[in-house]
């Protein structure tokens, strides 16, 4: 969603993106996945069902229906052709879940550098607070949001990898320190953040 160029709405409430499969792989790591890994996690996704009932919403389906190849091409610099962009539908499920939720506009790229995933996760549930609570969040609170109940050993290996992945959160603006987390608007030795929230492509896509 962060890197598509287009987007359209589609009668039953799904929506279609114009997505360029090279944007997704740099967005996702220095290195580059492979777009042969990155097919296998798009098929994980598109097998997920989710069921979402509230007093206003009662709703199964797909967080992704389908991505097809589009007649829209780019150049590619490494082969010296063209690229086909992908046409990706959302899932109305999504879509409605989008409507009713808190709208995040960042660049998700430094998100998904992280090493361990309990540092993605974490990450993504600080950045939904507008208002952190005061002194921050206990890291087996945190953990226990994100995770579940885990048991003693999981839960040293959950503290151990949020750690190790201090440096890539605190430039994200999450600092870990001692058995506490809170969000930071620069790292507190004075060292400047990356810039501030970065609206999303395409407009009104959150």
């Amino acid at each position: 969603m962060y890197v598509a160029e287009k987007r359209r709405e589609i009668v039953d409430g799904g929506m279609e993106l114009l997505v360029d499969p090279a944007k997704v792989r740099k967005c996702l790591s220095d290195d580059r996945h492979s777009l042969q890994r990155i097919k296998t996690w798009i098929e994980e996704l598109m097998s997920a069902v989710i069921h979402v009932q509230t007093s206003k919403l009662d709703i199964t389906g797909h967080i992704l229906d389908h991505v097809e190849k589009s007649p829209m091409t780019r150049r590619d610099p490494l082969s010296g052709g063209d690229r086909h962009l992908w046409r990706v539908r959302l899932g109305k499920p999504l879509i409605d879940l989008l409507k009713r939720d808190l709208n995040l506009h960042y660049d998700p790229a430094p998100i998904a550098r992280l090493e361990h995933g309990i540092s993605q996760a974490v990450a993504r549930h600080i950045l939904t607070h507008s208002k952190p609570p005061s002194g921050g969040w206990t890291i087996d609170g945190l953990i226990y949001t994100v995770a579940g109940d885990l048991s003693t050993q999981n839960m040293r290996n959950a503290r151990r990898r949020l750690r190790g992945d201090a440096v890539g959160l605190a430039i994200i603006g999450v600092w870990i320190e001692g058995d506490r987390a809170r969000r930071v608007s620069q790292w507190p030795d004075g060292v400047s953040q990356r810039p501030g929230p970065v609206p999303q492509r395409p407009d009104g896509v959150p």
